[in-house]
C-alpha cells in the first residue's frame, strides 16, 4: 500500500501545483466594484489565498522530506485495503470530471452530478441518502440563485 510520505509528497506538489494554474487564471480576473475603489485588483485576495496555500503545503513538504513524517508514525499506510484505494482513486477521478463537467456544461450540471457520483464512487447504495443529496443540492441552489440573487447559470 502507498504509504503516508510519498503519498503526501505528490499531493503538495499536486496542490501548488493547482495553486499556480490557479493564480494564473487570477491573473485575467477585471477589477470592478467596491475593489475598484479600494484600489486593490479583483486578482488580489484569490491570489493571497492562493499564496498562503501553496506556503502551508511547502511547509508540509518540508516536514517530509526532512523529517520522514509531518507527526504520524514513518510507516502508516494511506490506505487500509484496496478497496479503500479504488474509493480514494474513484473520488479524484469524479472531482476532475465535475470540474470539466462545471467548464463546458456550467455549475448547475456540474452539481446536479457531483453529490450522486461521489456517494456511487464512496460505495453508499442508499437511495434514501442520493435522494437528501439532492434534495441539499437544491435548496442550496435555491437559496443562491433565489435568495442570493448569484446567476449559477
Amino acid at each position: 500500500m502507498l504509504n503516508q510520505r510519498t503519498a503526501n509528497l505528490v499531493f503538495v506538489v499536486l496542490i501548488i501545483s493547482a495553486c499556480g494554474y490557479f493564480a494564473y487564471l487570477a491573473q485575467g480576473f477585471t477589477t470592478s466594484g467596491l475593489l475598484a475603489s479600494s484600489g486593490l485588483p479583483s486578482k488580489f485576495f484569490p491570489q493571497l489565498m492562493l499564496g498562503i496555500t501553496a506556503f502551508c503545503a511547502a511547509i508540509v513538504g518540508y516536514r517530509y522530506l526532512v523529517h520522514g513524517n509531518a507527526g504520524g508514525e514513518e510507516d502508516e499506510s494511506v490506505f487500509a485495503d484496496g478497496k479503500e484505494a479504488r474509493q480514494g482513486l474513484s473520488m479524484l477521478v469524479v472531482a476532475g470530471a465535475c470540474y470539466s463537467i462545471w467548464l463546458f456544461f456550467g455549475f448547475l450540471a456540474m452539481a446536479v452530478l457531483l453529490g450522486p457520483l461521489s456517494l456511487l464512487a464512496m460505495g453508499v447504495r442508499a437511495p434514501s441518502t442520493h435522494f437528501i443529496v439532492l434534495f441539499l443540492t437544491a435548496f442550496i441552489t435555491m437559496i443562491f440563485v433565489f435568495g442570493l440573487d448569484v446567476d449559477l447559470v
